[in-house]
């Protein structure tokens, strides 16, 4: 119907928006954002899905379409390109010399070393060049003339270029209605000479059968003896026509055109793009969309297609896909309503009769869409699958009836398709969807064990975390990544959580090589690894360090590894340092002396600050480990979000209750300078490593971390009325070494130039310091001393004679 050019400019404008949609984690993927929204959604497959399920191939014709970077076969080599073309390296040079000739008769005469049906389409290919079509037909019909088993070279390309020849006589001949019936006539007869062709095992190296479907479908789509373009039955958007600029659909540049199409003519079209579309190709499913959007944008047409089965499952399935929102502004608090033609159209289906319903699950999908809910719930009993159920969910939901709707949700999870199953009724997203749904359901209810599952399945299946866009065009799922570990994180228990690993997520084996940093971006670590490590940090935070250490990556896990400025992968540690955080925290409380203590809390201190973000940090706020701490903010909930319906309050109290503490984005830098600052408490006040170590903390609250509050203010937030915390604390740290600590010659820099805190100095400092208290003591206690002396000689005289009286005896 359209140029390829169609197709690219189409291909590029969807991925522009989702691009711009999906950038970065500020924006992602979340079902657990608007919970009321995504529960009451409209249950529905895209048109694509849709359209290439209208009429399943039963045959093995494949698709050839160019790729939206292909660059037409131009750069192939010569063994590729015979590959391509079904012949030899040595015919494809023989061929390519007959081509340059002047002349069909001529190629045919000196091409008599070549295969008889390549011969002849070649010397027909000379003619069509030079604008000979009938010499050229007669040559394509020489092709098909000899037996089929001589002309499986090219028996497929001579039908399909006959065709061609007979669809443009047609188009030249469409005011004379004699002329143009036999050549559309003779056209569609090569279009399934074609299909014949190729189905009976005639090679079909570029895809012509399936093209043939198209070719074949524009034979009928002539209106008032011109032949309609996509573009003239496709709504131009015209941002030009509104007044709030936004872009509004208006009447394709010749909607005269399909106003000419007989409707017998045009279900016939349609037909034959199903067809197409059911094998794959992109070229019959945009087709499928310029007729559909025509239709539905002119009532009387949709009235006359509804008595058809494809034709009314297309209307529907365009309906549903490329339709919903109302045109008119919404009351605020009110729902919106349905576009007009919606409701024309279930109203002419019902019209039509209950009993020639064509996929009535997704009719009952439309009919929930425009509130005929009534409608929907008979739709669903007339029909099955998984589809079916999940509207069931829907009018569950649309009452109040949770226990309902999930039963529902069960029920449609029961019946999701096979892979590869022709007849789905359901697109495989569809199907996660449902489970990520179901996982929403469940925390609505208080079932959070089981809403992690849901999820956790979910996310597992799809494979992305939400934050991410994947630039493979084959798999453009999100992902549901960010919903399981929000509950894994903030909802369940540390022990409910670690039960559902050891259940549910087992470590996976690292088998491959790291990526080269070009491909680094298409790499992500399995969800199951990604949850155990969540769990890890959970583990460590609660002080269950022997717990943890299993969960953690190997310190070699590359999947786990961040790529530097200079594209080398940066392989990160994690067992090794919780290990030796762990032990510096049980050396801290078990050492013999303060000093011990001081040095072993100041080493956890520095573990805390260069490997927080690996060993403790959270997966999303406050730290924000899946995006390595880039971004304060967009996975995970808050307080505010969880304000919303469908949360329970045994949810916002679980949340409450696994807050970071203290609650400051790098929390663990925090607790780094905490615990910097106890060491602080153990060491002598004048010492080096006293005032090193405050120095250290105070550097680690002056490097970060960035809040928004210190830096972003002049873009809609008043300035803070009190310092930071983090501002606080570098204040409180430094007025202590002024206060406690002895001069050092680095103080002009403290917190930017500090020395690393020498604790054998401090312990030196120490003994010094004891042995000058005893020294001071002997010098000017002694009249004291020696009183205390000679009291206890003497209590230690009489207590003897005591003793030896009682003794004596009488």
């Amino acid at each position: 119907m359209f140029k390829r050019s169609w197709i690219v400019a189409a291909v590029v404008t969807g991925l522009a928006g989702a691009v711009a949609w999906a950038c970065g984690p500020m924006f992602p993927n979340q079902l657990l954002d608007h919970r009321g929204d995504t529960l009451k959604a409209v249950p529905q497959n895209s048109f694509a899905f849709e359209a290439t399920h209208l009429l399943v191939a039963t045959d093995k014709l494949a698709v050839e379409e160019p790729s939206l970077y292909d660059d037409g076969g131009q750069h192939k080599d010569d063994a590729a390109q015979a590959k391509s073309l079904g012949i030899s390296i040595a015919q494809l040079g023989r061929v390519d010399t007959l081509r340059a000739l002047d002349d069909g008769d001529a190629a045919y005469a000196q091409g008599s070393d070549l295969p008889e049906d390549l011969r002849a389409y070649t010397a027909g290919g000379v003619d069509y060049a030079k604008g000979q079509e009938d010499k050229a037909s007669l040559r394509f019909e020489q092709v098909l003339a000899l037996p089929p088993a001589q002309a499986t070279l090219r028996g497929v390309w001579a039908a399909y270029m006959l065709g061609r020849i007979h669809a443009a006589n047609a188009a030249s001949a469409s005011n004379d209605a004699t002329a143009f019936s036999r050549e559309r006539a003779a056209a569609a007869k090569a279009f399934q000479l074609t299909r014949t062709r190729a189905v009976e095992g005639a090679l079909d190296s570029q895809g012509l059968a399936v093209s043939s479907f198209g070719e074949e479908a524009r034979l009928y789509l002539y209106g008032h003896g011109t032949q309609c373009s996509w573009n003239d039955l496709y709504g131009v958007a015209d941002a030009n026509n509104s007044e709030d600029g936004d872009a509004t659909h208006t009447q394709g540049a010749n909607a005269a055109c399909g106003d000419g199409v007989p409707a017998a003519d045009l279900k016939r079209a349609i037909t034959l793009y199903a067809a197409q579309a059911g094998h794959g190709s992109n070229v019959g499913v945009q087709s499928l969309v310029a007729i559909a959007d025509y239709a539905m944008r002119h009532p009387q047409r949709m009235a006359e297609l509804i008595d058809n089965p494809v034709s009314q499952r297309l209307l529907v399935a365009y309906a549903l896909a490329r339709m919903g929102g109302s045109s008119e502004e919404t009351p605020a608090g009110s729902a919106p309503k349905p576009d007009q033609p919606l409701l024309a159209l279930v109203q002419a289906i019902e019209q039509r009769g209950m009993d020639k319903l064509e996929g009535a699950d997704r009719l009952a999908a439309l009919a929930y869409q425009t509130g005929r809910y009534e409608l929907a719930a008979k739709l669903v009993d007339k029909s099955s699958g998984p589809l079916a159920e999940w509207v069931r969910a829907k009018l569950a939901l649309q009452k109040g009836d949770l226990a309902a709707a999930s039963a529902s949700y069960a029920a449609a999870a029961k019946a999701f398709p096979k892979a590869g199953d022709a007849q789905a009724a359901i697109e495989p997203s569809n199907a996660n969807l449902i489970t990520g749904e179901q996982g929403v359901l469940a925390l609505a209810r208080g079932e959070y064990v089981e809403a992690m599952g849901h999820l956790y399945d979910a996310a597992v299946a799809v494979g992305g975390d939400g934050n991410v866009y994947d630039w493979d065009l084959e798999t453009t799922s999100y992902g549901y990544g960010n919903d399981a570990m929000y509950i894994a994180e903030r909802v369940l228990t540390v022990d409910e959580l670690k039960s559902f690993v050891d259940a549910r997520a087992p470590a996976t084996p690292l088998t491959s090589k790291s990526p080269s940093s070009d491909d680094a971006y298409r790499y992500r670590s399995p969800i199951a690894d990604s949850l155990r490590w969540v769990l890890a940090r959970r583990l460590m935070r609660s002080g269950r360090y022997g717990d943890a250490l299993p969960y953690f990556p190997a310190d070699n896990d590359w999947r786990f590894g961040t790529y530097g400025d200079d594209g080398k992968l940066q392989v990160q540690s994690f067992r090794t340092p919780a290990l030796s955080y762990a032990k510096a925290l049980h050396d801290s409380e078990h050492a013999w002396t303060d000093i011990g203590k001081a040095q072993a809390l100041y080493a956890a201190a520095v573990i805390a600050r260069e490997h927080g973000m690996q060993i403790l940090g959270y997966e999303q706020g406050p730290d924000y480990t899946d995006s390595e701490g880039s971004y304060q903010g967009g996975s995970g909930q808050t307080p505010q979000s969880l304000q919303q319906a469908y949360v329970t309050e045994g949810e916002r109290q679980r949340y409450a209750a696994s807050e970071a503490k203290p609650n400051y984005r790098f929390h663990y830098r925090y607790i780094a300078a905490d615990q910097a600052n106890r060491a602080a408490d153990l060491l002598p006040p004048r010492s080096q490593a006293f005032a090193a170590v405050l120095c250290q903390a105070t550097g680690w609250m002056m490097e970060g971390p960035p809040d928004y509050e210190d830096h972003y203010q002049g873009y809609g937030e008043p300035a803070p009325s009190e310092p930071s915390e983090r501002l606080r604390r570098v204040k409180a740290y430094y007025q202590r070494y002024v206060k406690q600590g002895a001069y050092v010659e680095w103080a002009g820099g403290f917190g930017t130039g500090c020395e690393v805190p020498d604790f054998d100095r401090a312990r030196a400092l120490k003994r010094s310091e004891q042995v000058a208290a005893i020294k001071h003591a002997v010098r000017h206690g002694w009249p004291l001393e020696l009183g205390a002396v000679l009291v206890l000689m003497g209590g230690l005289v009489a207590w003897i004679a005591r003793r030896r009286r009682r003794k004596t005896p009488a």
